[in-house]
This record gives C-alpha cells, sequence and structure tokens, in this order.
C-alpha cells in the first residue's frame, strides 16, 4: 500500500537493478542479499506505520486512488501503467523505488502514488501523443519550497516501448 516513512528516498538501487548487477557478476550474493534485506525493513517499517495510524494511511489511500482515477479516466490504466513503469527505470530518478515494479498488473495503480505521505510522489499533468509523452511530477517533501518539480519527456523507441528522451527541473 504505502512504501517509504522517510521523507529522502532511498539511494539504493532498486531491486531490478540490483538482481541486474547480481547477474552480470558485479556484485555477490551476499552484496545482494544484504541489500534486499534493507529493502525488506524498509517495507516492514512502513507497515508498521501504517498499523500504527490506520486512519491516516486509510486517507491516504483514497487520495492516492483519487489520483489514480482522474489520470486513468483521462488516459487510460494501460497507458498510465506504462508510463510510471517507464519513469521508475529512469536512472537517477528518486522515485523509481517507488515505481520499480509498476509493470505488475497485481499491484493497483495507487500503490505508486503519494499524495501527500511524504516522500511525496504525484503525476500532476501529462500530455499524450502518439509516440511522445510528457509527464509533469512532482516528489520529495511535503514542503512547497522543498519539493522537486520535473517535465519529463517520453518518446517511444523502435520496440515501441517508452523511453527517456528528456527531464528538466521546472
Amino acid at each position: 500500500m504505502l512504501f517509504w516513512s522517510a521523507v529522502k528516498f532511498s539511494s539504493l538501487p532498486t531491486p531490478p537493478v540490483l538482481f541486474r548487477q547480481f547477474e552480470n557478476g558485479e556484485i555477490s550474493r551476499e552484496e545482494l542479499q544484504a541489500t534486499m534485506a534493507v529493502h525488506a525493513r524498509d517495507l516492514i517499517e512502513d507497515m508498521v506505520e501504517v498499523r500504527q495510524n490506520p486512519m491516516a494511511a486509510y486517507m491516504e489511500k483514497l487520495r492516492n486512488q483519487s489520483a489514480i482515477r482522474k489520470l486513468s479516466r483521462k488516459h487510460g490504466s494501460s497507458l498510465l501503467r506504462e508510463v510510471l513503469t517507464a519513469l521508475g527505470e529512469i536512472p537517477g530518478f528518486p522515485p523509481a523505488h517507488l515505481l520499480w515494479n509498476a509493470s505488475h498488473r497485481q499491484m493497483p495503480l495507487h500503490c505508486f502514488v503519494r499524495m501527500r505521505q511524504e516522500p511525496i510522489f504525484r503525476v500532476t499533468k501529462m500530455d499524450v501523443k502518439p509516440m511522445q509523452v510528457t509527464v509533469q511530477v512532482e516528489y520529495g517533501a511535503s514542503s512547497k519550497t522543498a519539493m522537486t518539480r520535473e517535465v519529463i519527456v517520453l518518446y517511444r523507441d523502435q520496440r515501441f516501448k517508452l523511453e527517456l528522451q528528456d527531464r528538466k527541473e521546472i
């Protein structure tokens, strides 16, 4: 449901990156297991936080569902999932830790946004063209001055997969 309880996004590689590094021989099995254990601890901490404050977690879930419902009505849930997956694959993109499994259809889309619980991740605007998607996102702390806003342009490559074309802070 909710993923990170700290204000900062994790600087650890996402699980798909870790497994790719392990398969390429860049990290050992022990390093993989240790880093995955850190990911697991973060998830457990978040579950404990949800358990301690279920009303706040429920309200956040409703806000997240509402935001995703609006985007899905306008652009379709398949495209939205594809965009979130592409964002999760951008190297050095801090919210990738929320988005790394966005391609898994069994995960509800509202799990990938955080409207008010820090660290925030919101898709504020999407402009869709046949071969290009422009996405405006906000992420970071809930304070307006500490929040990062970016415009990310994704294009469809020869395999028709969305890839990063341009990324700039606004």
